[in-house]
């Protein structure tokens, strides 16, 4: 669960050379003191941390002769996240309000089928952030007893309010890879901790889950499994 300096200032290993101050500053004004992005996701600490890696991360590879240093020896570990982007399960096809059919629609026009003329949220729907999906009890009920959080149940309570796994990557900043990276436990291939629980902080937000449930579960399982 290495965290390269490419992915520190959130660039390609390819980005040419002038490009790199841009990200740099970019990456500084993000996690500056006050931010908007610190004030839920990460602790005084956790912050500074992060601004620590974002200086080091220029320091290198905005040194031409450094960087290209690093990348050789960056090739020869093969610290690249190594996780692929895997099929996503959200279902295309859901039961429309009438029962006596099933109907195929993206998750768009779904929000659309299921909404009232006056804009309501019909019975037994609900909506999300989102989304609006199909009240399950039964789900509902296990969402509400979850304490110990994984990959796994997070794309079970994704996929049980019809977010596309595209849709939650367009929402939280957070790309495909690491998403679905996420939701498989693949920890190598996933970033720093200070980085994750940021992730794994927006994510459970946008799910309508605890945040600091989540996080705390999701955290407490990578230290035990790692």
């Amino acid at each position: 669960m290495m965290q390269n300096y490419y992915q520190v200032l959130e660039v390609s290993p390819n980005v040419p050379q002038h490009e790199l101050l841009a990200a740099y500053q970019r990456a500084k004004e993000t996690y500056s003191p006050g931010s908007p992005a610190l004030y839920t996701m990460f602790t005084e600490e956790e912050a500074r941390e992060i601004r620590n890696l974002v200086e080091e991360a220029f320091l290198v590879l905005g040194n031409p002769a450094k960087r290209k240093e690093y990348d050789g020896k960056l090739t020869k570990k093969n610290h690249q996240p190594t996780s692929k982007d895997l099929p996503d399960f959200t279902p295309t096809s859901t039961k429309s309000i009438r029962q006596d059919r099933t109907v195929s629609v993206s998750p768009q026009s779904y929000d659309e089928l299921v909404m009232s003329a006056s804009g309501k949220v019909p019975e037994g729907f609900a909506k999300s952030r989102l989304s609006v999906y199909e009240l399950k009890p039964e789900v509902e009920h296990e969402i509400s007893q979850q304490k110990d959080f994984n990959g796994a149940f997070l794309r079970k309570v994704r996929q049980y309010k019809n977010i596309n796994i595209d849709l939650l990557s367009k929402e939280t900043r957070i790309s495909r890879s690491y998403l679905n990276a996420l939701e498989s436990d693949d920890f190598e291939a996933l970033p720093a901790p200070v980085f994750l629980r940021g992730f794994v902080i927006q994510v459970a937000k946008v799910l309508g889950l605890n945040e600091n449930i989540v996080s705390s579960s999701y955290m407490s399982r990578i230290k035990r499994e790692s």
